[in-house]
């Protein structure tokens, strides 16, 4: 196998890593009957606790321009646009930009700080039991990750899954609309 094959190969299992958790299909698993994926414009309402006890809602997070962001520390698309993320936080969070992370993990609390430790992320992490199947994953119908949701000021739906510069750009449209 020459080296670009195998490098493409590499690249295409760390993809379908994130794509669906590392012990059940996609097609395995139950669907939530009762999710229904916020709508684009919609104001869908979801409350959720951080890592330090703190209560996030939408309704708490109105004014603020707000990403709600899947992940998880073994998703390497995820990973990789953690650069970018924290660009992003340091860059926008005093101009009224919040990101509520939502991690996937499976590993304990204890190691899961440690590993936000060790990157320097800095915006509030929600870790709920259960992955795809948890509570808010449900709520916003989360199949895969990386999944991110983009709410305006006024808690309306803007964007889903935007990564890289699109991300970027569509963050500063909303910051600039007042």
């Amino acid at each position: 196998m020459s080296i670009r094959a195998l490098s493409a190969a590499l690249a295409l299992g760390a993809w379908l890593a994130c794509v669906t958790p590392n012990d059940v299909s996609a097609s395995n698993r139950p669907v939530a009957h009762d999710a229904v994926a916020p709508t684009l414009g919609g104001a869908p309402s979801w409350r959720a606790v951080d890592l330090d006890g703190r209560t996030w809602s939408s309704e708490a997070l109105r004014g603020r321009v707000v990403l709600v962001d899947f992940w998880a520390t073994w998703c390497a698309p995820c990973l990789a646009d953690l650069p970018r993320l924290k660009r992003l936080h340091a860059r926008h969070a005093a101009d009224g930009f919040t990101i509520i992370g939502v991690s996937l993990d499976r590993s304990s609390v204890r190691d899961f700080r440690s590993w936000l430790q060790r990157q320097a992320i800095a915006w509030p992490q929600v870790r709920e039991a259960g992955g795809y199947d948890s509570p808010l994953a449900r709520l916003f119908g989360v199949e895969s990750i990386p999944a991110s949701f983009l709410f305006d000021r006024r808690g309306r739906l803007h964007a889903t899954r935007l990564t890289g510069e699109a991300l970027d750009a569509r963050v500063r449209i909303l910051l600039e609309a007042r």
